[in-house]
């Protein structure tokens, strides 16, 4: 079976974009996607583009932890909607850097949320903090077209 090209994750104008649906579970009793669960389209996201820009897929691929989370709701989303939930790392500092986000609407592509999420990178092992190799740098740049 293949997978239908609108449902496949990848870059587009600048951002790797994560098709998503939105489904029952996401609800809340108005009927509309509860605010939390934002976060969670973030996240899902954010472990899409890590994995593939990692080439991982393991629990142990995911080497940083969230630090600060922040979000702007402009417009509602309902049961079924598709969305496009899109990434992309923005600044980059010593041991922590930026995921920026829009979610938009598949279709009309209307910006339904903005948000950021600051994490910083970690080490399982010693339970704690490590600075961003020029390695990392380098591939960021590189899996988001940056020269």
């Amino acid at each position: 079976m293949t997978v239908p090209s609108h449902a496949v994750s990848g870059w587009r104008d600048g951002w790797y974009v994560v098709p998503y649906q939105v489904s029952w579970r996401d609800l809340d009793a108005i009927g509309h996607v509860n605010n939390a669960v934002y976060l969670s389209y973030f996240e899902w996201a954010r472990t899409q583009f890590w994995f593939d820009m990692v080439e991982g897929r393991g629990i142990s691929d995911l080497g940083f932890i969230v630090a600060r989370v922040e979000c702007d709701f402009r417009l509602q989303l309902e049961l079924s909607e598709k969305i496009d939930v899109c990434v992309r790392i923005a600044d980059m500092r010593i041991s922590s850097f930026d995921f920026t986000y829009e979610i938009r609407r598949s279709e009309g592509h209307e910006v339904v949320a903005t948000g950021k999420v600051v994490v910083v990178l970690y080490d399982w092992d010693t339970k704690a903090k490590k600075k961003i190799t020029d390695e990392l740098r380098s591939k960021v740049r590189s899996f988001q077209g940056e020269g």
